[in-house]
């Protein structure tokens, strides 16, 4: 390979890695635990939580009950710094499909892409799609997919 042909390879490469985002991909702004703990939360528990909340009923019933489904010591076992990636709706290389749904809840659509040398090999890959909404009604719309392979974030990808 010639000094140029490196130079215009190395050029490349530092725009894709500038592009994808160095391994970490966010949704802007930030979330409060109660937020997590919804997206963790089926549309059943989702609803009863809310009718808790709308009753004032006392935060300690309210944090009993998330004990009771579960939901507080799923986010208690998370690495601090996992969790304030979470809080910032951010998703990083290597997060798990249940940390990348604490900070940005369910998808539209999760698929099995798993290539047949892959399963074979006893590896899985899996796409995760999310429609993200910017700048509010009427705003531009686009797609984000996440793969994960062997359940760990691999990339993250946008598309109009």
């Amino acid at each position: 390979m010639t000094k140029a042909r490196l130079a215009l390879w190395l050029v490349l490469m530092a725009a894709c890695a500038a592009s994808a985002g160095c391994g970490s991909w966010t949704l802007g702004g930030t979330q409060t635990r109660r937020e997590v703990y919804l997206n963790l939360m089926t549309p059943l528990e989702q609803s009863k939580y809310r009718y808790m909340e709308a009753q004032n009923k006392p935060l300690s019933l309210r944090l009993a009950y998330l004990q009771e489904i579960g939901v507080y010591q799923t986010w208690a076992e998370v690495p601090k710094d996992i969790q304030d990636a979470i809080l910032r709706r951010e998703v990083r290389e290597g997060m798990a499909p249940l940390q990348v749904q604490m900070a940005w809840g369910f998808p539209v659509e999760k698929r099995d892409v798993t290539l047949p040398a892959e399963r074979a090999a006893g590896h899985s890959r899996v796409a995760w799609e999310y429609e993200i909404r910017s700048g509010g009604i009427g705003g531009s719309q686009y797609e984000r997919t996440i793969s994960f392979y062997d359940d760990r974030v691999l990339w993250v990808r946008d598309s109009r």
